[in-house]
């Protein structure tokens, strides 16, 4: 592992400790990533064309309707209810994250694929909060 790594995974256990007690922890942590990844995200003014109609299309996956009633059913992660080359894509990006860097790896997801980013965030906040655990940084 990266030593920005290790620096970025202590910054987070200091964010995440700073907040609540312990029992919140992955929440904590999914929120200190969601600011990191506002933080990262391109700002752009508001334009006057835009009004409240426009849609945003559905990720897509080879299961369709079948990976919306797995979500709403309760599944582990959200890795389970996407296609798998998705899943292939985002574990390749977590592992990615492991070795460059946290916030190197969200800057390359943001700009290669950022329909894939809230995928990728909620399977990194579970492989962080493993990584949190494993190391004793958190209960």
């Amino acid at each position: 592992m990266d030593s920005n790594f290790d620096a970025e995974l202590a910054a987070l256990t200091q964010a995440v400790a700073s907040e609540r007690p312990a029992s919140d922890a992955k929440e904590q942590l999914h929120a200190a990533l969601t600011e990191k990844i506002s933080e990262l995200l391109p700002r752009s003014a508001p334009s006057a064309t835009t009004d409240d109609t426009t849609q945003v299309p559905a990720p897509s996956t080879s299961s369709g309707q079948a990976a919306v009633k797995k979500a709403q059913a309760g599944s582990k992660s959200y890795l389970d209810t996407v296609d798998d080359a998705t899943v292939a894509k985002v574990n390749g990006y977590v592992a990615q994250a492991f070795h460059n860097g946290i916030q190197a790896t969200l800057r390359q997801v943001i700009e290669e694929d950022p329909f894939l980013l809230d995928v990728f965030h909620d399977a990194l906040t579970d492989k962080l909060y493993s990584e949190m655990k494993s190391r004793g940084l958190v209960k």
